[in-house]
């Protein structure tokens, strides 16, 4: 009888822990009002950066409106033959999340800036299979100098859908017409409007609790994405929220995301695993019919800054860093999958 039936202790004690946490921890201070982020989008669109800040924004959002400055114009080249690319065997493959400062930053646009410092570049695609572009905003394309420079050297360039804690209306993600998921169309559209190559889906927010069956409609979300996308584009999915509707960070393949690692092209862990976690990963794929190339382990690059507030964080090894195929989270941070023993350099 539903009366007998225990309550799940566990996620609730998560919950609780969050408020908690939240409680506890100072507010950030506010950020932007809404004028002057659209104000900012605005003066950013000239530069050819494209990104939004609402689910509004992107419902609104119309092909016929993005700025030829925004798009990419070179196509996504094979790579060349080389030793690096024609190992003969399984060899690992690294994935390069760029998370550095916020981005969007004048030097990455279309227009030619002055340098008054060291900023981040990657001197070594030759290395990188899959490039995120990763900023805080809730739908963010990779501007078109990035995906020009990442096509030339064969490595697909994804955008970020993010919903974070303070992330309103995100029913919005899951609302249908006719069937159609909304936002999956959106999103599937601009890939082609402006010549990139997918999405990281990122959710840092626990599901409503009015939504019984968010996690189904999540799964059938990603589905309906992965198939409007067609199958040269890449969706891949970050260990964040599970099918419990928490966010709860697995550090591997686990039962609780491997169904969200099923409808997708792979999984993009958090980065504070251990071996019995690839292992026990490797088993779960086995399971689920997920190849280990498409569980790609997080490594934090900035994991070991001491200099950075708050405790330290940690990754694996504790010392120095480390990792399998590798989802690097990085100009902060890194992530890879492993496919054999073998691994790059």
């Amino acid at each position: 009888m539903d009366f007998w039936t225990f309550p799940d202790w566990r996620r609730i004690g998560r919950r609780l822990g969050k408020r908690l946490r939240d409680g506890l921890n100072p507010h950030p201070a506010p950020g932007p009002s809404p004028e002057e982020r659209r104000s900012q989008r605005l003066r950013d669109g000239f530069k050819g950066f494209a990104y939004f800040d609402t689910f509004e924004e992107v419902e609104a959002w119309q092909a016929k409106d993005v700025d030829p400055i925004q798009q990419s114009n070179y196509p996504l080249l094979p790579r060349s033959s080389g030793k690096v690319h024609h190992q003969s065997g399984p060899k690992t493959k690294l994935l390069l999340c760029h998370d550095y400062h916020g981005g969007y930053h004048d030097y990455e646009g279309v227009r030619p800036t002055v340098l008054d410092a060291e900023m981040y570049s990657c001197n070594y695609l030759q290395y990188v299979d899959t490039f995120i572009y990763f900023s805080h905003k809730l739908v963010c394309v990779p501007p078109s100098t990035w995906t020009n420079c990442l096509h030339r050297n064969g490595v697909k360039a994804l955008g970020t859908l993010l919903i974070e804690s303070q992330t309103s209306n995100i029913e919005h993600l899951l609302m249908k017409q006719n069937g159609i998921f909304a936002m999956a169309r959106q999103l599937a559209d601009m890939t082609n409007a402006y010549g990139f190559d997918g999405w990281l889906i990122n959710i840092e927010k626990d599901a409503p609790l009015a939504y019984h069956d968010w996690s189904r409609l999540l799964i059938d979300f990603i589905a309906q994405l992965r198939g409007f996308v067609g199958e040269q584009k890449k969706i891949l999915w970050y260990d964040a929220l599970t099918t419990d509707g928490d966010v709860y960070y697995q550090n591997g393949l686990t039962p609780l995301n491997r169904q969200y690692a099923q409808v997708s092209d792979g999984l993009f862990t958090n980065y504070k695993w251990t071996e019995k976690k690839l292992a026990e990963s490797t088993l779960v794929g086995i399971e689920a019919g997920i190849p280990n190339e498409q569980v790609f382990f997080g490594i934090d690059v900035w994991a070991q800054n001491n200099n950075m507030p708050g405790p330290p964080r940690v990754t694996y090894p504790p010392k120095g860093g480390g990792g399998t195929n590798t989802g690097l989270v990085s100009a902060s941070g890194l992530g890879s999958s492993q496919d054999a023993d073998e691994q790059r350099p």
